[in-house]
């Protein structure tokens, strides 16, 4: 049994060796995904926000996946017809929409390193440098939109997640059970993002009771809306819990009132 293991092991370690080759096989397939990196960066200027096309991606399922390596240049040509041609190009100067990000290079340089050398920094003794370096991050962040020193953080990988984790503190921290779930309240707008929605559910919240609040002619929270609605709820039997504001939504750029919104959710203790 043991020498069965043992060569199922060694075959195992030779079929796994291509996935780590040597410096010339790096360059084998580095060298033509900067190029490709370099020349649509060149391009960028001249190519459209938005372009359509007759099968939207299509053929890409087609593709499949097999035994044998395809050439780095066959998946570079699958890439740039069928994911990089059709629908929206985020990194355009024509795309407005702040969410996703512009394809900044020096921060793919940072993925680039992050993921080569692969440190992981959920556990301070597993490496201690990248954990301080996340800590400054936070504390950077935090210092940028005048938080107190108190303050403190996460990095998310985008706004789904950081919408979901916020949530997940509200509820705790107004300390909301399954049994108060179809009693809570929650405020929003049609300006809110989807991603909120799907928090909820994913929460196990989706059952809350939801307020479209109504919006001004700039599509903005209207607080005195807010006010009354929260009052009326509180009449009603019903929890009022957590307002969700947009500081910028992705439809029109619409920024709510914050500071009035912040004022009526501290005076009914609202999240």
């Amino acid at each position: 049994m043991t020498e069965l293991l043992e060569t199922r092991i060694a075959a195992l370690e030779l079929a796994a060796r291509p996935l780590d080759p040597d410096a010339a096989g790096r360059a084998a397939i580095r060298d033509p995904v900067v190029a490709y990196a370099e020349r649509f960066l060149d391009d960028l200027p001249e190519l459209p926000a938005y372009r359509v096309t007759t099968d939207k991606g299509r053929a890409i399922r087609d593709v499949g996946f097999q035994d044998e390596p395809r050439s780095v240049q066959e998946v570079l040509a699958l890439i740039a017809e069928h994911v990089d041609g059709p629908g929206l190009n985020p990194a355009s100067g024509g795309h407005l929409g702040y969410i996703p990000g512009g394809g900044l290079y020096s921060s793919a340089l940072g993925d680039y390193l992050g993921d080569v050398t692969n440190r992981y920094a959920g556990v301070f003794f597993s490496s201690p440098g990248a954990v301080r370096l996340e800590h400054q991050v936070v504390r950077w962040t935090a210092t940028v939109v005048g938080f107190p020193e108190t303050a403190g953080g996460t990095l998310a990988s985008g706004g789904s997640i950081a919408n979901l984790i916020c949530l997940a503190a509200a509820r705790d921290a107004r300390g909301i059970r399954a049994r108060d779930v179809e009693r809570a309240v929650v405020y929003l707008t049609t300006q809110t993002h989807h991603c909120v929605a799907k928090a909820l559910r994913v929460l196990g919240l989706s059952e809350c009771v939801k307020r479209y609040v109504p919006l001004d002619e700039r599509f903005r929270l209207r607080p005195d809306a807010l006010a009354a609605q929260i009052e009326s709820d509180a009449r009603d039997g019903l929890r009022p819990w957590l307002v969700v504001a947009s500081a910028g939504s992705t439809d029109v750029g619409a920024l709510d009132p914050l500071d009035a919104i912040a004022d009526i959710a501290e005076q009914h203790g609202l999240w």
